[in-house]
């Protein structure tokens, strides 16, 4: 026997005893060859106890870590280990062996320190150790977490073949996502430290666009973002974009990648419509965006196919058309609640006030059909121009009218104009009740419009509750903010996240053709978005409403 002693000392240089210590560090070794990691264990552990000083038997150590390892004893595998480390016993190829050891068992037994482990691998090692350390340092970077895979890859030593592994999963991850530039740069970089076969296989696939061989994708996605547009819908379009990234970032750890493609319509019609067709030509079952009306319009206008698409942000829906969706567009059921609302608390005559704008031309429209669909009277209907500031002239009108309600259909920016006017005008010392739109749930009303203004509003919320907009928004709420380590300051990430779910919901339950999406979106009822409950009803998203009254900025149930 050669090597470090387990114990200091002078040495038992006794050659009998060392051929019995040899011996039975043999019997242990072809007991663990033979899956016998009890009868391993019970032989180092004899030569630990009885011939601590004998030239070698620091291997003893050697074989109980691999013992223990095999007992799936974590912790004394670890321990025994990093003995066998501070005796100094192995050579350099030894030390590489060791060293991926403790990095499996640190991994498997999630003990601290196992990524670390890996990356203090001598790079020298023997290329068997190396090439198993990188299969080891593959798997793990499949199964982190994409903000931990960042950090890991901006903050890691620059190890030849380890540091790599991570950079082709992190490219990897990054072109799905829709970054292909991002994807590729790191490809690329991980190419430079010259990384084994494997790895480096992985990262021309990712440079060559061949995901298929890096990793099975189950759906496509795609998205128009006005990324190149104007500075508003720039800001939209990452703010959309961040929303998605979370949403697949979370199938993904899920065990169900995406391969993700963001195209720049630069808010051109024209472009909208040359991508449409590219996306068509390439069987995309699904498209997010555009994000304004006129895109929207653009994108219906050019389908050939029933390819559905989902427009997080546009506030009107091409009319005629199908399988086109808006998470902002009008939605039908909350004028329809409203009007119940209405005809609960016995008014049954209103006058309806609202600007002089499509979208709250439809509003009016669907309060209509309801409210005198259930009995009741509109006994005119108020418009202004966009840009009003003065509404002298029609309150004064209403107050002429004596209606029993005022119905106010306003888009949330402008509840902060209109609603003071109510009581300056006399509205209000009417015995009248207010009734408002879902505008005047909003966060944005009940933070800023003064309470003497809103108190009293019967109105409907989507809202899940205080400081939730929907009954996934605390779970949206911690992903965004684990995966960008930083604090949501907006809600329109979440729409560009529910539009995404809503598809990947489709295309799973579908046949992940543009037509079997379509069909299953319209089968969607009650899903628990982030921004609502979302369902899919006679071509229009809608989400579920709830009546309610407004006391001192608060959402209060309304039971009449």
């Amino acid at each position: 026997m050669e090597g470090p002693a387990l114990e200091e000392g002078a040495p038992d240089l006794d050659p009998a005893r060392a051929r019995e210590a040899a011996e039975l560090l043999g019997q242990g070794e072809a007991a663990l060859q033979a899956g016998d990691a009890g009868t391993a264990l019970s032989r180092a552990r004899e030569v630990s106890d009885r011939f601590g000083r004998i030239p070698g038997s620091a291997e003893a150590l050697w074989l109980e870590a691999r013992a223990q390892a095999a007992l799936e004893a974590w912790e004394p595998a670890e321990a025994a280990a990093e003995l066998y480390l501070g005796r100094g016993a192995p050579e350099a190829a030894g030390e590489a062996r060791v060293r991926l050891h403790l990095a499996r068992v640190r991994l498997d037994g999630r003990l601290p320190g196992g990524i670390e482990s890996l990356f203090d691998i001598p790079v020298d090692g023997p290329d068997p150790v190396l090439r198993e350390a990188e299969e080891l340092a593959v798997s793990t970077a499949a199964d982190l977490a994409l903000p931990l895979l960042r950090d890991l890859v901006s903050e890691a030593p620059t190890h030849p073949r380890m540091l790599p592994a991570f950079q082709v999963e992190l490219a990897t991850r990054t072109f799905l996502l829709g970054d292909e530039a991002g994807g590729r740069r790191l490809a690329e970089a991980a190419l430079e430290l010259e990384p084994g076969a494997a790895v480096a296989d992985r990262a021309r696939a990712v440079l060559r666009g061949e995901l298929e061989t890096v990793e099975a994708a189950l759906v496509s996605l795609a998205a128009l973002l006005s990324e190149g547009g104007p500075p508003s819908l720039r800001s939209l379009a990452q703010e959309v974009r961040d929303g998605i990234e979370v949403a697949l970032s979370e199938a993904e750890a899920l065990g169900q990648p995406v391969r993700f493609s963001v195209l720049d319509d630069q808010a051109s019609p024209a472009r909208v419509e040359t991508l449409i067709r590219q996306l068509e030509g390439q069987g995309t079952p699904a498209i997010l965006g555009p994000l304004d009306e006129v895109g929207l319009q653009s994108a219906a206008r050019a389908r050939t196919r029933p390819t559905p698409v989902i427009s997080p942000t546009a506030r009107l829906i091409p009319e005629g058309v199908e399988h086109v969706y808006s998470l902002t567009g009008v939605d039908p059921g909350s004028a329809e609640t409203l009007a119940r609302l209405a005809l609960d608390a016995g008014v049954r005559e209103v006058v309806v006030f609202h600007p002089r704008r499509d979208e709250m031309l439809e509003e009016a429209r669907n309060f209509r059909s309801a409210f005198e669909g259930g009995g009741g009277v509109i006994r005119r209907t108020l418009m202004y121009s966009p840009g009003t500031t003065d509404f002298a002239e029609p309150f004064r009108e209403v107050v002429r009218l004596r209606p029993r309600g005022l119905v106010l259909l306003l888009p949330p920016e402008e509840v902060e104009l209109v609603a003071p006017q109510v009581a300056f005008f006399g509205v209000d010392d009417l015995d009248i009740v207010i009734l408002g739109n879902d505008a005047w749930s909003s966060e944005n009303v009940l933070d800023r419009v003064n309470p003497r203004h809103t108190d009293g509003v019967l109105t409907v919320t989507s809202r899940d509750g205080p400081g939730s907009f929907g009954p996934g928004w605390r779970d949206f709420v911690d992903s965004y903010e684990n995966h960008f380590r930083r604090t949501l300051r907006s809600p329109v990430p979440a729409l560009g996240y529910d539009a995404a779910n809503l598809f990947l919901a489709a295309v799973r339950s579908g046949d992940g053709t543009p037509e079997g999406t379509a069909r299953a979106l319209e089968d969607i009822r009650g899903y628990p978005g982030a921004t609502g409950r979302l369902s899919v009803v006679d071509g229009r998203i809608r989400r579920t409403w709830t009546p309610v009254q407004i006391q001192n900025r608060e959402l209060i149930p309304y039971r009449p």
